[in-house]
């Protein structure tokens, strides 16, 4: 387990202590789908090279999956995703 994991998991507790109702785990699917989309789309806008795009891409996909588990092993644990 690295950073964006443990980071997943704080985030992850600070949103189940805000919000005191349930979230299903598809409204946490389609807010990372829009996350991983507004990255891509600022990485595809960057003037690095078409490798350079594909790496950062690649890259930031991981760390988001990582990232999101993190968030989603949290929300279980405290009985908050529904």
């Amino acid at each position: 387990m690295g950073e964006q994991y443990f980071k997943g998991i704080l985030a992850a507790y600070l949103g189940a202590n805000f919000f005191n109702s349930p979230v299903d785990e598809w409204q946490i699917d389609v807010i990372i789908e829009n996350i991983s989309h507004f990255c891509e789309t600022k990485i595809e806008r960057s003037f690095l090279s078409r490798e350079e795009k594909e790496a950062q891409k690649r890259q930031m996909k991981q760390s988001l999956e990582v990232y999101i588990q993190g968030v989603k092993d949290e929300m279980r644990r405290v009985g908050r995703i529904g």
